[in-house]
C-alpha cells in the first residue's frame, strides 16, 4: 500500500478543538519552542506561540498575527510527522495544500525547519496592504449540482481566480468588487459561501508583493527531498531544489488543483492511502468527497495507537 501524508493550510487553527488536538505531544512542543528560538535569534522577535494558540480565533487570525499563526500550524504539522516517524515507516509522498507546503517541504527533507519559519515571517512582513485588495472565500455546491464549465467561464469573466479543491468545493481569490459579484451569484445558484482569509490568496493580485521578495527568497537553501513531493499547484513530482523553491515562493499566487493532484497520485502512482496530518480535518473531509477507492486516515487515529 502506497501512502501520502497530506498537509492542510491556514484554516488549521480556526476551531478550538483543532488548536488543542496535538498541543500535548512532546514533538509538537519541541517544534514550537524551536520556532520561538529561531525567531528570537534571527529576527529579534520574542513570541509565545503556545500562548497564542490558547487565545481566541479572532486574535489568532488578525492580519498582524497571520504570519505567527502560519508558524504555529507548520510547527504542529512537523511535530506530528516527527512523532509518526518514530512509530511508522516514511510515506511514499508528501502533499501540501497552500500553507501546508511549508511543513510538506520541511518534512520531505528539502527545507530546514528554522529557515522555513524565519523566511516565512520575513516574507509576510513585506506584504503589508494585501488585506486592502480583496479576500479569499470558499464556495460550496451540492452533490446534485456540481460546478460546471459555465460556472468556471463566469468566474474567469469576473476576474476571479479559482482553486478547484473538489468538484463541489472551490477556493476563490479576488478583489472586493468581484467577491461581491460571487456572493450575488451564490444566491442565484444556491451556493454556500465561507470566509477564509482577509486577503486574495491564490490569486494574480498578490503577484507584485511576491515579486518584491523574490530576490531575497531565492537565496534560501533548498535540498533534494528525501521523500518525494507531489505538488497540488502543478500536479507533478518536485525533485529539483530550484523548482521547489520557485513554486514554494509562488504558492500564495497560484491556484490549487487538489482533486486533480490526488487523482493523479491514485491513478498514476498507485497511492491508495492518504493520511491527513491536521491539525484541522478539512482535507480529511475533502478527500472523502473524491469518488475514488482509496483509504483516508487521520493522523489523530494513528497517534492514538502509539500511546
Amino acid at each position: 500500500m502506497k501512502t501520502a501524508f497530506v498537509f492542510p493550510g491556514l484554516n488549521g487553527l480556526l476551531r478550538q478543538k483543532d488548536r488543542e488536538r496535538y498541543l500535548e505531544l512532546p514533538h509538537v512542543i519541541k517544534r514550537l519552542q524551536q520556532a520561538e528560538g529561531a525567531l528570537l535569534r534571527d529576527l529579534g522577535m520574542k513570541t509565545d506561540l503556545m500562548g497564542m494558540v490558547k487565545t481566541n480565533t479572532d486574535e489568532i487570525y488578525r492580519i498582524d498575527n497571520i504570519s505567527l499563526a502560519a508558524v504555529v500550524i507548520s510547527s504542529i504539522q512537523v511535530g506530528v510527522v516527527d512523532h509518526l516517524r518514530e512509530h511508522f515507516p516514511n510515506p511514499d509522498w508528501m502533499v501540501g495544500v497552500s500553507l501546508g507546503d511549508i511543513a510538506r517541504t520541511v518534512s520531505s527533507g528539502a527545507y530546514d525547519f528554522e529557515v522555513a519559519v524565519v523566511s516565512h515571517v520575513k516574507f509576510t512582513h513585506k506584504i503589508d496592504g494585501i488585506d486592502k485588495l480583496g479576500g479569499n472565500i470558499g464556495v460550496a455546491t451540492t452533490l446534485q449540482k456540481p460546478f460546471n464549465s459555465d460556472d468556471f467561464e463566469w468566474f474567469e469573466n469576473q476576474g476571479v481566480d479559482v482553486s478547484v479543491l473538489t468538484s463541489r468545493f472551490l477556493n476563490v481569490g479576488a478583489l472586493f468588487s468581484s467577491l461581491e459579484n460571487v456572493r450575488e451569484r451564490a444566491k442565484e445558484r444556491g451556493w454556500r459561501i465561507m470566509p477564509i482569509i482577509d486577503y486574495p490568496a491564490h490569486s494574480r493580485y498578490i503577484k507584485p508583493y511576491v515579486d518584491a521578495s523574490r530576490e531575497e527568497f531565492m537565496n534560501v537553501k533548498t535540498m533534494v527531498p528525501q521523500v518525494p513531493i507531489f505538488s497540488t499547484l502543478s500536479c507533478k513530482m518536485l525533485v529539483d531544489p530550484e523548482e521547489i523553491k520557485e513554486e514554494f515562493l509562488e504558492t500564495i499566487i497560484r491556484t490549487i488543483h487538489f482533486e486533480k493532484a490526488i487523482t493523479t497520485l491514485y491513478k498514476e502512482h498507485g497511492v491508495t492511502r492518504f493520511i491527513n496530518i491536521g491539525p484541522c480535518k478539512s482535507l480529511y473531509t475533502l478527500l472523502r468527497d473524491i469518488p475514488l477507492e482509496f483509504q483516508v486516515t487521520d493522523a489523530e487515529d494513528l497517534l492514538s495507537s502509539t500511546k
